[in-house]
């Protein structure tokens, strides 16, 4: 006994200086991540979990063979609900202005004042800890060329201590939490699972009754991978509400191939939420398309506009009634699928703010954009790069002024800049929902229209500027359209398309997202090519109506807009089948998106009847092609 007690004393007093060494290696990679001044005491205050000393046993052997785990599905940043529980028990039940009260109360104390002060600079080093430093490498993913922000999620970080502790051959099961695997955040972790893991299965869960103290609305899921080796094929399946798919699992998985992954989200790597076979099969066609923000040699390219005139800030520019004015400002409500007013729809909201013209700056939406757009410097960027700037030592201003000064005596001004609006240009409404009747709105826009936020748009023009252009004032040769006329309205026909709302239903929750509109795969059609014409024409003469379409009447040769109701509906039901056969869909894959599309009561457009007729109108164009 005596020498039991003796060799417990051993192991305790070695266990201290291997933690004490341990603890030290710590304090170095604190160091290393920019905490110069960081303390051993400090990093003891945190209790770390040191892995080959908790299981030295293990490690000996070589490591884990075995992962399961519920990591914490918190986030580690300064939560007033874990630290003011440490002087009121009952705190995290409290209102949120009573804990306001409560937490004032409570400061007004030096003691407790100092150690939230201390408690938040803790926090907010351990959470720099993990983006600054080099341990963890997973966590801050770079998408769209922008290295996106961390939220230190948890179940994140212990997911990537997972791949670090595992060798080929580890099994691993986790319960994590949805954005692991929708959300941006997760972008690295995904790859590295898909690069390095065989995925066996992949179970989400909508929290429909399953964890009564969580939200209703929680998305969670169930991982089994085996380290080591490359996901060929992930089978799994999203959005279940029942515990007992986990022991059917094997008889219902669905089958997604890594090209799918790979393609559904190129920027963001987010996975798609399957529910069936069927569903996978259509989306493997859908996405084999080129994506929106995707070059393609001899077609139309695509960039979009958020927040063009921004309602807080420049509300000044606004007036409330049309008197006096020379354009509306139009935002969201304003718009629908091929509708650029509420002159045929009495649903449609009118325009809520009209504005002023160039000629009067201090009163003028246009005026203001102008300015803007003059500051973010487009075409000074373009001229820089186009002529040699970036092989000098000047900066862009001095350097485009100069060379401006030589060909036409002055340096680049605000007038140089060609609006937006100066050209008919396609408005996609901001503010949707997956559930809603349509979830993609989209319009040409008449020209002179200002947009508020609610309403992102495609920008009219690319600038490439020549040198044979340096002489005009203002400049406007360098601005070069996008999209033919025609082009305008096969875009704006696919995305208005049930096709197209197929895939991004799987992907918008409230709002419109510039990176995951661009990265959404959208038939490149150009003249010449199966289906053009037959969709252009029809967008064309429904978004055609009305005096401010006159100048595009006619350039597209005095065509006639559908004015009339049911004439109206024909063509958008030939635009949808089309789009249906430009996206390369049989028919079970029609019959499969239309039977699975959303309902809503009381449709305007989306009810079994119409559903039909674009199914009826599928198979005439099967049978005689794309017709005039």
């Amino acid at each position: 006994e005596k020498r039991s007690n003796t060799l417990s004393k051993l192991r305790c007093e070695i266990n201290k200086v291997l933690h004490k060494s341990v603890d030290g290696i710590l304090r170095r990679e604190f160091q290393d991540a920019g905490f110069d001044d960081i303390t051993i005491e400090e990093i003891r205050e945190w209790s770390p979990f040191h892995w080959p000393l908790e299981f030295a046993d293990v490690f000996e052997k070589g490591g884990f063979d075995v992962f399961i785990g519920n990591p914490p599905w918190d986030m580690l940043y300064a939560n007033r609900d874990d630290f003011f529980i440490r002087y009121d028990e009952q705190f995290r039940t409290y209102p949120s202005e009573e804990k306001d009260g409560v937490m004032e109360n409570l400061l007004s104390s030096p003691e407790v004042a100092w150690e939230w002060e201390d408690y938040k600079d803790s926090m907010e080093t351990q959470a720099d800890f993990f983006t600054q430093g080099d341990v963890y490498k997973l966590q801050s993913p770079v998408v769209g060329g922008r290295t996106m922000p961390t939220k230190n999620e948890l179940s994140a970080l212990f997911l990537e201590r997972v791949f670090r502790l595992s060798r080929d051959g580890v099994k691993v099961s986790l319960l994590l939490p949805g954005t692991i695997f929708g959300g941006v955040m997760g972008k690295d972790l995904r790859t590295h699972l898909l690069d390095h893991t065989d995925v066996e299965n992949l179970i989400g869960f909508e929290n429909k009754g399953i964890f009564e103290a969580i939200d209703d609305r929680y998305r969670f899921a169930v991982l089994t991978f085996e380290y080591g080796g490359r996901t060929s094929v992930l089978r799994g399946i999203f959005n279940q509400h029942n515990m007992d798919i986990v022991y059917r699992i094997e008889e219902e998985a669905v089958t997604i191939p890594r090209e799918v992954l790979l393609s559904y989200s190129p920027e963001g790597r987010i996975f798609p939420s399957i529910t069936s076979q069927m569903e996978a099969s259509v989306l493997e066609k859908v996405v084999d398309q080129p994506s929106l923000g995707e070059g393609v040699e001899g077609a139309w390219t695509v960039d979009m506009l958020t927040k063009e005139f921004v309602e807080s800030t420049d509300k000044d520019r606004l007036q409330n009634t049309p008197e006096g004015a020379d354009y509306p400002v139009y935002g969201g409500k304003n718009i629908h699928q091929f509708q650029h007013d509420n002159s045929l729809n009495s649903d449609l909201a009118g325009p809520e703010y009209w504005s002023k013209g160039l000629q009067d700056p201090p009163n003028s939406a246009q005026y203001r954009v102008r300015e803007k757009k003059f500051n973010r410097g487009h075409l000074k960027r373009a001229i820089y790069e186009a002529f040699g700037g970036p092989e000098t030592s000047k900066s862009q201003v001095q350097f485009v002024d100069e060379l401006l000064k030589e060909h036409r005596g002055h340096g680049l001004e605000e007038e140089d800049v060609l609006l937006d609006c100066d050209e008919y240009r396609v408005g996609i409404r901001d503010v949707t929902n997956s559930t809603n009747e349509r979830t993609i709105i989209a319009t040409v826009l008449p020209k002179d229209i200002i947009c508020l936020h609610t309403i992102n748009t495609f920008k009219p023009f690319d600038i490439r500027p020549k040198e044979g252009h340096l002489s005009e004032s203002p400049l406007r040769s360098p601005y070069i359209r996008r999209f033919t006329d025609r082009e305008l309205f096969v875009a704006t026909g696919l995305l208005n398309s049930i096709a197209f709302d197929f895939l991004m239903r799987t992907k918008v929750e409230t709002h419109i997202i510039k990176r995951e509109l661009l990265e959404s795969q959208l038939p490149r059609l150009t003249d010449g090519d199966d289906w053009f014409h037959y969709i252009a024409e029809r967008a064309a003469r429904l978004n055609c109506y009305g005096e401010e379409f006159k100048e595009m009447r006619e350039r597209l040769g005095g065509i006639e807009a559908a004015v009339e109701d049911q004439e109206r509906r024909e063509l958008q039901a030939e635009i949808d089948a089309a789009a249906f056969h430009a996206y390369g869909l049989e028919r079970r894959d029609v019959k499969f998106v239309l039977d699975d599309f959303h309902r809503v009561g009381n449709p305007k457009l989306m009810d079994e009847m119409y559903f039909g007729l674009v199914l009826e109108k599928y198979d005439l164009l099967e049978q005689k092609g794309p017709l005039p």
